[in-house]
């Protein structure tokens, strides 16, 4: 044995000739006690630790319960690989994405797309491009020649509608979402409304869909709008100088707002609005992807939306692209912010 090692179990007998002398001191009831309060303080460790043990897991299989509820609950439809050109980005990277919303009264019928939206989204550096495409657009689908293009969707689908975005705007699309205009009152019910500064009184039946005629009107100034309201508003026209390109205008204030607000609503909404948008959406977006943009684009600053109509001007029976003022659009198109948003909504056709 070395100086060291004899030297090193020299002080180990010590230390325990000095712990016996010490434990010999305390009288023997209380080393008991002592001895019995370190097992209750291990057995109390083990406890917590087994029940934070089995929130993990309740945690975990409620959280993966919910996503496959959800998953089961969307239409989740896969784009054919000839529409995508490109590999499909993550959504925690840029991609362009088209929103087609459906003006279906019967929510599993296929009507013609009422708002056509393009989209390019980056999360990295949380901005938005968004492009109103008029719905009366002239396009040639496959098989019925000259068409408007909302029509798109109940000929084709999502894959003709898709196709005809792409052939239009030249953009080459990664996603799309349908919805129908009852998901999206449902949307904005499940956020606690939505507030718009209305630019003027609205009173239109016919874009109220309420049956007891509730949301017809809407006063000006800053409201908070439920559902119905917000329907109503997105889907007024008649009062616009532009007739629909006011309407696309309004379109685009909403969306802003919903991007804006939607940062600040309670966690306790969160799901609520997620079961809202599942039942009511087509998309081939998965529930995971969904949730990833939702968390890359939380707190984004308003300013960095970026909207404008392709401009065009109405020749009936068709609403024909301005090719020369659209090519700019496209230059800027996730690029830069557009030079000029059209603000349609700022005047109505009549005072009031």
């Amino acid at each position: 044995m070395t100086r060291r090692s004899r030297r090193e179990a020299r002080q180990g007998v010590l230390a325990q000739e000095r712990t016996a002398a010490h434990d010999n001191r305390i009288p023997v009831s209380a080393r008991a006690e002592r001895t019995a309060r370190k097992r209750r303080a291990r057995k109390k460790i083990k406890t917590i630790f087994a029940a934070l043990s089995l929130l993990i897991v309740a945690a975990i299989v409620a959280g993966a319960l919910y996503y496959i509820d959800l998953h089961n609950r969307m239409t989740i439809t896969e784009v054919p690989p000839s529409l995508l050109d490109t590999p499909t980005p993550p959504p925690t990277e840029p991609f362009n994405l088209v929103i087609f919303g459906d003006d279906a009264r019967n929510p599993d019928e296929l009507e013609r797309a009422d708002t056509i939206i393009l989209m390019h989204v980056n999360p990295i550096e949380q901005r938005v491009w968004s492009v109103s495409i008029p719905r009366d657009t002239r396009v040639e689908l496959p098989g019925y020649g000259p068409q408007r293009i909302n029509a798109a969707t109940a000929f084709g689908g999502p894959d003709m509608a898709i196709q005809a975005v792409e052939d239009l705007t030249g953009v080459d699309l990664d996603y799309f979402i349908t919805i129908n205009f009852w998901g999206f009152e449902e949307i904005i019910d499940a956020m606690d409304g939505i507030y718009i500064d209305v630019p003027f009184a609205i009173d239109d039946p016919l874009a109220d869909f309420t049956p007891d005629g509730r949301a017809t009107r809407i006063d000006p100034g800053l409201q908070n709008l439920d559902g119905a309201h917000a329907l109503t508003f997105v889907r007024h026209r008649d009062g616009y100088v532009d007739g629909d390109f006011g309407r696309m205008g309004a379109q685009q204030l909403l969306i802003r707002a919903m991007i804006e607000q939607m940062s600040d609503v309670s966690l306790v909404r969160i799901p609520g609005i997620a079961s809202s948008f599942a039942d009511n959406i087509e998309t081939n977006f998965t529930p995971f992807e969904l949730m990833q943009l939702g968390n890359e684009m939380r707190g984004i600053d308003p300013d960095n939306f970026y909207s404008t109509t392709l401009p065009s001007e109405w020749r009936a029976p068709f609403v024909w692209v301005d090719e020369e003022a659209a090519a700019e659009v496209w230059r800027n198109f996730g690029v830069a912010p557009f030079e000029v948003e059209e603000d349609y909504y700022d005047e109505p056709a009549t005072p009031e």
